[in-house]
């Protein structure tokens, strides 16, 4: 079931991937269209991002499996990993920033 004034299609292009995120929340809360659809349309849209957890819990939900695409694991290792050594390289600033008398310094 489609709405008939639902301008998201036409706008969502548009928008920054992380805008269309609250527009199919909306979607979905409202049975505008079918659940499987919402549910595919927020995995397309999680492609090339980060947040591959989010993508893995929603494909879960989708095929009511706990099993996920070899892709997605692969990516999740890239993530990680990514994520650890971006930590790795900010721990120096993050310990400065932390401290105290390091910072009184910065403040005049």
């Amino acid at each position: 079931m489609a709405a008939k004034y639902d301008l998201t299609p036409r706008i969502a292009p548009q928008l920054d991937r992380h805008l269309v995120f609250p527009l199919l929340e909306f979607l979905q809360e409202r049975g505008l269209y079918a659940e499987e659809d919402i549910l595919k349309a927020k995995i397309e849209l999680l492609n090339n991002t980060n947040m591959v957890d989010y993508a893995m819990d929603i494909h879960k939900s989708l095929y009511h499996s706990d099993d996920v695409p070899n892709e997605m694991v692969e990516r999740r290792v890239e993530v990680v990993a990514r994520l650890k050594s971006l930590e790795e390289s900010a721990a120096p600033i993050i310990t400065f920033l932390q401290n105290p008398n390091a910072t009184a310094g910065l403040v005049e």
